[in-house]
């Protein structure tokens, strides 16, 4: 049975859909299986949609073996399982185990979101370090996630220019990302002094701004030396490393995401010094952009 059937098969009752949507537009591009069974086990998109409804919209289903990733971009949805209903806002990331009843609706007026159904072995690793992620995950406006997911969607835009193992690239990417910041969240207040998290938090979200620690010594009336150390003992980097670290990887995602040149990547980052990023990028990666940005697509096919 192919994904297309069993999706069908598993309906509770019919969907209730508004004018020009199909039972199967929840699915939205069906793929076969993977080419590459490597790529496969380790995570393989059977459907990908992105939808843009108004009421009604309503699925009801019974069980499916996968997995789903729901990003919503704008307006609500619902999503109810058991006795637990989680309302899927704007800026919202959803992991879920399709293996049970579930329904999914839209809330008010229109919701759009990404839908991704996901298969593979080694997904379910994610799963159990993400679990709590069957609560929607709020996203900050500027999160490298939506990087990925745009990258996604513009891999599975046609099955003829599909790259398996860019989905791979990208979906880890997003779940590292979530993991790490989960993480970071978890820290007890008393171990990271918040001041350090403004400072990261700064780092991570508005990478492209100029910093000194002169700076941040000002705002935060401490001394820029106890910044630079306590940063240092806490994050392994000191403020100024952990900052390139994270322009890089961003500039790796726009590198192989996007088709810009490299002097404007290094501007959107913060670098305006286009000599100064290409020896940055070097020393992190090893590769000078161009030659990274083309290793990528030779790696690729």
């Amino acid at each position: 049975m192919d994904f297309r059937q069993e999706f069908k098969s598993s309906f509770i009752r019919l969907p209730a859909l508004g004018a020009g949507m199909s039972e199967y537009s929840l699915l939205g591009e069906v793929y076969g299986s993977t080419p590459d069974h490597t790529v496969g086990d380790m995570i393989s998109v059977l459907a990908h949609s992105s939808i843009t409804c108004q009421p009604p919209f309503s699925y009801h289903i019974r069980s499916l073996g996968c997995y789903l990733l729901l990003l919503t971009t704008s307006g609500s949805g619902t999503l109810r399982y058991g006795n637990r209903t989680l309302e899927l806002k704007e800026k919202t990331l959803l992991f879920f185990d399709c293996r049970q009843p579930f329904s999914l609706f839209i809330n008010h007026s229109f919701w759009n979101f990404e839908a991704y159904f996901l298969t593979g072995t080694n997904l379910k690793n994610y799963y159990e370090l993400l679990k709590e992620l069957e609560q929607p995950f709020n996203l900050h406006t500027n999160s490298s996630v939506f990087q990925h997911f745009k990258a996604l969607d513009r891999n599975n835009k046609t099955y003829a220019d599909r790259n398996p193992v860019l989905d791979v690239k990208c979906l880890t990417d997003i779940f590292t990302e979530i993991a790490l910041i989960r993480r970071a969240e978890d820290e007890p207040v008393e171990k990271i002094p918040p001041y350090l998290l403004y400072m990261k938090k700064c780092f991570d979200y508005s990478y492209a701004e100029n910093y000194t620690l002169a700076d941040f010594e000002q705002k935060l009336e401490i001394s820029k030396y106890r910044l630079c150390r306590e940063f240092s003992k806490h994050f392994s980097l000191s403020p100024l490393q952990y900052l390139n670290h994270r322009r890089i990887d961003i500039a790796k995602d726009l590198l192989c995401t996007t088709d810009e040149p490299v002097h404007e990547i290094g501007s959107s980052i913060g670098i305006d010094n286009t000599n100064h990023f290409i020896g940055l990028f070097k020393r992190e990666t090893g590769f000078t952009p161009t030659a990274y940005r083309q290793h990528l697509l030779e790696q690729n096919g």
